[in-house]
């Protein structure tokens, strides 16, 4: 069930929340980090009370994430709750889970309900999400590498997941494309545009770091605006509400016999303002940014096992193609896909994680910067070294 708050100080577990003059969503109370929500305090238990009034007045609390937008607590051991740190964060993700919920989807954590918030200046928005809690479930980020590591360095048998993922994927776009609407004229230059524009950021901040990422990637930029070129000679399309910030990171796997996947975090590329998270696009981005991501889960590996391995490409290779296929085989909306413009979207998708780990996460580099290597030609107009995993590290990706 949904629930309403009201007023421009409603009262949450004994602390007053409002909107600052930045649009951040705060606590009375607290200062920097302690002005969100945590767990203990009372405020997810409230707010899961507000939707499932099943939960216990003393339900247990406990911490799960923070992000840079938003804070989630495990509630009861049952329930996630999502409480925003800005206002109208949630707004999109809300929309798309309740779509996906009338429409019986089970590729989702189970949707229970929203808080939101009637303020009186701003209007109504999303102050909470409170989803079905995955005991267990890890990110791809971790089950992806493992199996793939398993499977170079184990000779486990081949990941039966990237098959699992395009059919996954299908089934979302079928749900939320069925009010698909043509793209405006001016979609092809725009999307051009936009991915030429991605470029040019990486290669500024490659170039401003230095070291062998920048000259390999002066070395393909060529190759990598082709494909973003590509992009301009592409048909508009259908577009509608896509998951926005699609990689293996966004989906869970959950132990099982068969394991349970499931997509989630649907508020949209955190590299965009929020203004432009909810705009829509051809099915294409999902897929591209899915792609992506096999190759970055190739890369990841490859640093797991301390070498540069030729093998976790090939793997690549193979995923990626199992993946598409079995996505065009299970979407019904096929309309919806236009796979012309996949390479531009993925050579976007591959300088944009540059730039994102140039911005918030430097040790990421590697990861992308392995893939346009595999993916591209050089030109060798630069000396370059060739590229090798950094040291892993047993905390990070």
């Amino acid at each position: 069930m949904n629930s309403v708050l009201g007023g421009e100080r409603p009262e949450i577990a004994g602390r007053a929340v409002f909107v600052a003059p930045d649009d951040g969503v705060v606590f009375d109370g607290g200062v920097g980090s302690d002005a969100r929500p945590s767990a203990g305090d009372g405020i997810a238990r409230e707010l899961a009370r507000l939707v499932d009034p099943s939960v216990p007045a003393d339900a247990a609390e406990r911490a799960i994430a923070v992000d840079q937008t938003n804070t989630s607590v495990i509630v009861d051991e049952r329930l996630v709750v999502k409480v925003v740190g800005r206002w109208a964060a949630a707004e999109r993700a809300a929309h798309l889970l309740e779509r996906l919920a009338d429409a019986g989807s089970t590729d989702v954590a189970g949707y229970a309900g929203r808080v939101d918030w009637r303020h009186p200046t701003r209007g109504t928005s999303t102050l909470a999400v409170v989803t079905e809690y995955l005991p267990g479930a890890q990110d791809g980020w971790d089950w992806a590498v493992d199996d793939v590591v398993a499977l170079l360095a184990d000779g486990a048998p081949e990941p039966d997941f990237p098959a699992i993922l395009g059919a996954t994927v299908a089934r979302l776009h079928d749900v939320l494309g069925a009010d698909a609407a043509p793209a405006p004229d001016d979609a092809a230059a725009a999307r051009e545009r936009r991915a030429a524009a991605a470029l040019d950021a990486a290669l500024e901040a490659t170039a401003r770091t230095g070291g062998p990422a920048a000259a390999r990637l002066a070395n393909r930029a060529a190759s990598v605006h082709r494909d973003i070129r590509s992009l301009g000679a592409t048909a508009p399309g259908l577009v509608f509400d896509l998951h926005g910030d699609l990689h293996v990171g966004q989906v869970l796997r959950s132990p099982g016999s068969p394991p349970r996947y499931t997509v989630i975090d649907f508020d949209g590329d955190p590299q965009l303002d929020a203004s432009e998270r909810g705009r829509t696009d051809g099915a294409a981005r999902d897929v591209a940014h899915l792609l992506v991501s096999l190759d970055l889960v190739a890369a990841v590996a490859q640093k797991r096992l301390g070498r540069a391995e030729p093998a976790a490409f090939a793997w690549a290779d193979r995923a990626r193609s199992d993946l598409l296929d079995a996505y065009r085989a299970t979407l019904v909306r096929s309309g919806l896909f236009d796979p012309a413009l996949v390479p531009g979207l993925e050579a976007e998708q591959l300088a944009a994680e540059l730039t994102y780990a140039d911005r918030f996460l430097p040790r990421w580099r590697y990861a992308p910067d392995a893939a346009i290597t595999h993916r591209h030609p050089s030109t060798d107009d630069h000396p370059e070294d060739p590229w090798t995993p950094p040291p892993s590290e047993p905390t990070s990706s």
